[in-house]
């Protein structure tokens, strides 16, 4: 088979591709939703297995948070689902996926439904199930090309991408370590198929205000109202915003009291942050760390800062430039006309970015409003990004980076 029947193969497929998308979507698989995410884990094994590569399914180690009474709770996570074939070849490629979604079991968006010809609207469809089919089917075709013997791919499922991959990094980095080159199925940018570029790096904090319960009628006095002095804080936090180019900062959670005749003794707060450099990331945390330290012990208040940098900023280096514009020279063979621009979102490119392995991190579906009840892909697009990654692989395959 060559090039022209693996993307004729792909057009043959196209019900297929998208009955296993819809599949998936189908199967509710939030972060913290370990039956669902074995259920999606268990038919991909099966899928993948028709590729006739070696599997294994590696767990991770729970993950710690601070809960809204300013605990450590661990929460289990997924397994990564690892798949792999030729892991002799002297061409190796790593290809990463998550299986998660940030909508929980409960969560009222739950089934796909189409929407004219083209539309698939669902829960993940876009981030990332579609994605998933695609690397899949692309490797169904791709492994018919007689120079497929010449490169080994690594396949990384992971359950945890949606909360910062908190388990499955160092698993990523283990396993990325023998690759130079990454692909990450994100959903493009936006319906034209837009890649994402230089990417934002996050961080992600909690603080937690501890103060005195007290009555609120009979001795309110003898109180220390938590959220009252959790609010001061915020506004000192919030006021970081617009003093350096690119950093924000979203006060996007807080929760405290019990009841309302008690003045509440804590209260948590929940930070998300961005930043384009290390450099944004060092400042922010001093600055974080400035303004806690300023509570007076003798105030009756005690404050704490948990957290820190999730992942480090992803910057287009030469290399990376240059796996971008190979992607964009085989994408023109295709009549693609791919282009890229920053964004302030991360995934595990970002982590591979960190390691130095260049890597195009939104190979996934056309689409949009993910992470919204609104989310969706555009149908056709799961067989014209697969068309896509079998032909990069065919490049590499032949020509190497």
């Amino acid at each position: 088979m060559n090039l022209s029947e693996c993307q004729q193969f792909l057009l043959n497929n196209q019900a297929d591709i998208f009955a296993l998308t819809e599949k998936l979507v189908a199967i509710n698989s939030g972060t913290f939703h370990l039956a669902g995410l074995q259920k999606v884990c268990e038919i991909l094994q099966q899928e993948f297995s028709a590729l006739g590569c070696e599997q294994s399914i590696m767990p991770v180690a729970p993950f710690e948070i601070i809960n809204d009474k300013g605990q450590t709770d661990e929460l289990e996570l997924g397994s990564v689902l690892r798949c792999w074939k030729r892991a002799e070849a002297s061409i190796q490629v790593l290809l990463i996926g998550h299986m998660d979604t940030v909508f929980p079991h409960d969560h009222k968006f739950q089934q796909p439904k189409k929407i004219g010809g083209d539309i698939l609207n669902g829960p993940g469809a876009a981030d990332m199930k579609g994605g998933i089919a695609i690397m899949l089917w692309a490797l169904k075709a791709f492994e018919q090309l007689p120079e497929a013997k010449n490169l080994g791919w690594e396949v990384l499922l992971t359950s945890d991408e949606e909360i910062g991959s908190p388990g499955s990094e160092e698993i990523i980095r283990q396993i990325a370590k023998k690759h130079k080159i990454g692909f990450v199925f994100e959903p493009a940018m936006d319906d034209k198929g837009t890649l994402a570029g230089q990417r934002k790096g996050s961080a992600k904090y909690a603080l937690v205000m501890h103060g005195k319960a007290a009555h609120a009628g009979r001795h309110f006095a003898e109180g220390r109202n938590a959220i009252c002095k959790m609010a001061e804080y915020i506004n000192k936090i919030d006021a970081l915003n617009g003093r350096r180019e690119g950093v924000t900062i979203n006060v996007g959670m807080i929760h405290g009291g019990e009841a309302l005749n008690i003045v509440p003794d804590c209260c948590v707060c929940r930070l998300d942050i961005r930043f384009p450099t290390k450099e944004d990331a060092e400042w922010v945390n001093t600055n974080l760390n400035t303004i806690i330290k300023n509570l007076e012990p003798e105030s009756g208040y005690k404050i704490e800062l948990h957290g820190g940098i999730e992942r480090s900023p992803k910057l287009l280096d030469e290399n990376t430039l240059r796996l971008y514009n190979l992607v964009q020279e085989v994408g023109s063979t295709l009549g693609q006309n791919l282009t890229w621009q920053p964004s302030g979102g991360c995934c595990d490119g970002n982590i591979l970015s960190a390691m130095g392995i260049p890597n195009v991190d939104t190979l996934g579906a056309r689409g949009g409003k993910i992470h919204s009840e609104h989310e969706y892909i555009i149908i056709p697009s799961l067989v014209e990004r697969a068309n896509l990654l079998c032909a990069i692989l065919s490049h590499l395959s032949l020509h190497g980076f």
